[in-house]
């Protein structure tokens, strides 16, 4: 049975879809902006917005697990991931889906300091409330090119660098996720939260160091584009943590996926 990813206009999720072509599985899309490549590989894409509830649930049809990746870091209105969320729930359970994996972040609560971390929270509630087993993945900071570049730019404060971060390649979570839409006869049923912390945990200068950021021609401003100062300011927001997390009811989901994080680094 097909496995559908959510937002494959976004790098990441676009990046899911094709790790799970490569896989060899029948693999659906739902996306606003160009996904030729994907289409090209073989994935059946469905051009269709956040809240098109009729589309979305037309695509699930006889999918089984739908992979909803959802915002990142520099989402400009946490409050639509939440309605984004909504309605690929409600859309999973009027499709009959026999599971629901999601991300989110470590901290997600209703009483988080940060409002995406308020927003994640609700997102996983209605990932949950879908009546088939459900997965949510809290990650770890993850490793991009757009946050490096972010870091390097934006002229944070010397405090924050110093924040610790259990940073995540992008590679290790994929294949996480991927594990988990693999083991469909295994996994656990109910709603499961997972754990993806990354296997180190660094202050935010020292991850820069070691990827190799704040190196001559790694670092230099030459040739990127500077963050919009409200951008910059939702993601110092969300920087200043919690980045792993520390309860031991949460599911190791390296341990579940059979799978050795790295660390981040050049």
């Amino acid at each position: 049975m097909p496995v559908l990813v959510t937002a494959a206009h976004r790098p990441f999720a676009r990046r899911l879809a094709a790790r799970l072509l490569d896989e060899g599985g029948e693999v659906r899309v739902v996306a606003t902006g160009d996904v030729g490549s994907l289409r090209a590989a073989g994935a059946f894409v469905s051009v269709a917005d956040p809240d098109d509830e009729g589309r979305l649930e037309a695509a699930l049809a006889d999918v089984h697990t739908v992979i909803h990746v959802g915002g990142g870091l520099a989402s400009p209105d946490p409050q639509q991931l939440v309605d984004d969320a909504e309605v690929v729930a409600r859309a999973a359970a009027g499709a009959g889906v026999e599971r629901v994996i999601g991300l989110s972040l470590p901290g997600a609560d209703a009483d988080a300091s940060d409002p995406l971390r308020r927003a994640k929270a609700a997102v996983e509630d209605h990932l949950a409330g879908v009546p088939c087993p459900s997965v949510v993945v809290r990650a770890g900071l993850v490793d991009t090119p757009w946050l490096r570049d972010l870091l390097v730019t934006g002229g944070l404060d010397p405090q924050l660098l110093e924040r610790e971060v259990a940073p995540v390649t992008a590679g290790d979570l994929l294949e996480l996720l991927v594990a988990f839409d693999r083991a469909r006869a295994s996994a656990p049923d109910g709603h499961l939260v997972v754990a993806a912390d990354g296997p180190r945990r660094l202050s935010l200068a020292g991850y820069l160091e070691r990827v190799g950021a704040d190196r001559v021609g790694h670092g230099s401003l030459r040739g990127r584009r500077l963050p919009d100062p409200a951008t910059l300011d939702r993601v110092v927001e969300v920087l200043a943590g919690p980045w792993w997390s520390d309860d031991p009811t949460l599911v190791d989901g390296w341990a579940f996926a059979e799978h050795e994080p790295s660390v981040p680094g050049v």
